[in-house]
């Protein structure tokens, strides 16, 4: 089997970047020739895969429609010119889709997110000609997956159903792996609390990620809560992280918010272990690693019910599924050793059951599938 991934421009190591390199990484370790092609590769990403070809058609990003088609362009010249020394193409986040028009080889598309979500949505302050630009990228993009993309991966059931009800079509369900023995081993300096109860959310900053709750939250408990301390940590830029800065400035929260910018994973390690909790409320996008990778530090973990893996946390009691946050985080504090003994538990479900060589075995299986079905 000779598979290439195709991924658009990966400038950011976040939990979708991290998805394609432990993927390339499960087959460099087995033995499967592979290839990356991208248009554009952080150097952290670069060194992080073990024996991976990279194919990269890097461009100068301007942040807007610009960047998307020069993806499409860029990733179906790609794909056009080398699919045929493959087997099967494996298509990771928009619009790496698009290029399944060029592919002349059975392909599979693990779909983190849909474009729907992923450009925000037809919003009302969207301008006319933007929203037509939308709607004729989400028609193309339709048309293209149910003719050429007959094969698709999600993460969860929340997916899955999002998915058929998007396309008409049902996708394979495998759960993304865990970093588990990295997260469960302890880093030798772990930043101290100093008395105050610290709560962490981690992810780039995006209407998304829904960093404004959580500060809602954390304002609104200050007095109940006096050493409350809020960790934000992720990529910085754009107007949400604005928005982020007006509150926090209008709201004097300044000594008690402390915004870290983007991390390495041994620093986000470290905020996992140094914190009380994580608060996770995320909207339906995204943000599917954080809480698993928290929960194998033992850190107790309050996520939203929009969540896309909220019902294996539910379902396994291993975490808070709401969306009162402020009682939610009231309860870890005044619960602490009952939130703790949750964690444990979660600690020993990402062990046994999100593991990324559990992964990466069932996306070969489905490659393989694919290639069959051809």
């Amino acid at each position: 089997m000779r598979v290439l991934v195709v991924a658009p421009n990966m400038y950011i190591y976040g939990g979708a970047e991290l998805v394609v390199v432990e993927l390339l990484n499960y087959m460099a370790d087995n033995g499967i020739e592979h290839a990356l092609l991208c248009t554009g590769l952080l150097p952290e990403i670069e060194k992080a895969l073990i024996a991976t070809e990279i194919i990269n058609y890097p461009f100068a990003a301007s942040n807007d429609w610009r960047d998307l088609l020069q993806n499409m362009w860029l990733l179906s010249k790609g794909v056009a010119r080398h699919a045929k020394r493959f087997d099967i193409i494996n298509f990771h986040n928009c619009p790496a889709e698009i290029a399944a028009l060029a592919a002349s080889k059975p392909s599979v598309w693990l779909c983190n997110e849909p474009p729907e979500v992923f450009l925000g949505g037809s919003h009302a302050r969207d301008s006319a000609p933007k929203r037509l630009a939308k709607s004729i990228f989400y028609a193309l993009d339709k048309l293209i997956v149910r003719r050429f993309v007959r094969n698709v991966v999600v993460a969860d059931d929340f997916n899955a159903m999002r998915f058929k009800s998007l396309y008409g079509m049902t996708p394979q369900i495998i759960p993304y792996g865990i970093n588990y023995d990295f997260f469960s081993t302890a880093p030798e300096l772990i930043p101290k609390n100093e008395g105050r109860f610290v709560v962490f959310q981690s992810g780039m900053f995006n209407p998304y990620k829904n960093q404004l709750k959580t500060l809602q939250t954390v304002a609104s408990l200050r007095d109940k809560i006096p050493e409350i301390q809020l960790i934000l940590a992720g990529f910085q830029g754009g107007p949400y992280f604005e928005e982020v800065k007006k509150y926090i400035n209008e709201h004097r929260l300044d000594d008690i918010v402390s915004l870290t910018g983007h991390i390495n994973r041994a620093d986000l390690r470290q905020l996992y272990y140094a914190a009380d909790m994580l608060i996770h409320p995320v909207k339906s996008q995204g943000g599917w690693l954080s809480p698993f990778e928290a929960l194998s530090a033992e850190t107790p973990v309050v996520v939203s019910t929009e969540m896309t893996a909220a019902s294996l946390i539910q379902s396994n009691a291993i975490g808070t599924v709401t969306a009162d946050y402020a009682k939610a985080v009231m309860d870890v504090y005044l619960n602490r050793q009952r939130h703790k003994e949750a964690a444990r538990r979660g600690r020993q479900f990402v062990k046994d059951n999100l593991t990324w060589e559990q992964f990466g075995a069932k996306m070969l299986t489905a490659f393989d599938n694919a290639m069959r079905r051809a």
